[in-house]
Parts: C-alpha cells; sequence; structure tokens
C-alpha cells in the first residue's frame, strides 16, 4: 500500500510538551495543519493510555486526519488508529501484519543501511530513517547517520523515507532535499509554546514558502 505522507509528521511527547493528555497535543497540532500524528509514550499506564488513545482516534476520524500509535499493534486495534509505527526491539513486521490486516499502515525504524536492505522483503508501507542529526529526545539514540547517510537510504528504498532525528526549522529543507518524503519532528514541535503555530511554520518551511 503506496500512501503520499505530509511533509511533517509529528510525534507526540506528553513530558516534552507539558500538556496532560495526548488528545490535548493532537488537537493543536491539527489546528496547525498536522495531517498524520504519531502518538508515542513508553511510560503511561496502559489503561490511561488506551482511553486517551480512543479520545485521539476519534477526533483524527473527524478532522480526517491519520492517527499512528508507536510499538502497539494491540493499542492501534483497540482505538482505531491509522496503523502503528514498529521500532527493530518491537514486534517483527509479519506479524504485527498478520495482526493489523492489509488497510493498516505500517512503519518501521530503520538506522542503518544493512536494516533498510533487510525492510525491503518486510510488509511495511514506510520506513523512518535516522537520526539524521544528533537528537535529544531518546536517552539511547542510535548513531547519528548524517544527510550523507539519509540520502543513500532514500536512493536505496523502495518505500518512502521519513527522515528523524534533530529535525527543526534550521534544516528541514535540507533533509527533504536529501531525498525524505517527511521529516518526523519532536523536539522541535513539543518544546515550543505554541504548538499549533510551530506546526504551521514548519509546514510552511518544508514546502519552501
Amino acid at each position: 500500500m503506496r500512501f503520499a505522507l505530509p511533509p511533517v509528521y509529528p510525534i507526540t511527547d506528553k513530558g516534552m510538551a507539558r500538556r496532560s493528555s495526548h488528545l490535548a497535543i493532537v488537537r493543536e497540532l491539527v489546528r496547525g495543519g498536522a495531517e498524520l500524528v504519531q502518538v508515542r509514550d513508553k511510560s503511561t499506564p496502559v489503561g490511561e493510555l488506551a482511553a486517551d488513545l480512543c479520545r485521539c482516534a476519534e477526533f483524527a476520524d473527524r478532522h480526517r486526519v491519520r492517527l499512528m500509535v508507536n510499538d502497539r499493534c494491540d493499542l492501534a486495534l483497540l482505538c482505531g488508529a491509522a496503523g502503528v509505527h514498529l521500532g527493530q526491539d518491537d514486534l517483527p513486521a509479519w506479524p504485527a501484519r498478520s495482526i493489523l490486516g492489509r488497510h493498516k499502515i505500517i512503519g518501521l525504524s530503520t538506522h542503518t543501511l544493512r536494516q533498510v536492505r533487510r525492510s525491503e522483503a518486510w510488509p511495511v508501507d514506510y520506513i523512518g530513517f535516522g537520526p539524521v542529526y544528533a537528537t535529544a529526545s531518546k536517552e539511547n539514540p542510535s548513531a547519528v547517520v548524517g544527510i550523507r547517510g539519509l540520502e543513500r537510504a532514500c536512493r536505496e528504498s523502495a518505500r518512502p523515507v521519513v527522515a528523524i532525528g534533530g529535525i527543526g526549522m534550521e534544516n528541514i529543507g535540507e533533509v527533504l532535499a536529501a531525498g525524505a518524503a517527511s521529516a518526523a519532528v519532536i523536539s522541535a514541535l513539543m518544546k515550543a509554546p505554541d504548538l499549533a503555530r510551530r506546526m504551521e511554520r514548519l509546514l510552511a518551511k518544508a514546502r519552501g514558502k
């Protein structure tokens, strides 16, 4: 399943954004023009997270926005999200596809060209690649791949590539020019005092305005 990725792919972080729920973040991002949002949460108790995700999915559906869930196929199914984004240490892509069915979106994080090549045989719709630049959004990030590494990954992947890691206003144009279909943004969005306004500005920058 090929689908068009928006140029900016926001990923939520409640702690960084200082918001009480992912729904509060998703609302602001959508007001700023987001068309696809990934909810990432490693610490909220699962019952509380499930309820928040269900509210996010309902809101996203009403506004024709695709909601992605990080890691958890079960929660993606429960809330009716558009799909799931998997890491290298999460459930493998084939079992995830069996669980989710053929209509859900599956994204996969990759950090090396070897992982990019291996993913070609897997039932995923896009790959994330990075970190392109140094990032503070993960406690133990993988090695920085750089803009040249991103260019190579984009050339070698038959699927759309989402660049991730240290991306903000100053370099989003560079990663899209390198061949990425989209740029995942966490810190540069979540730390902004006005999420909607920052989302608008990132989209404008990504579109060369």
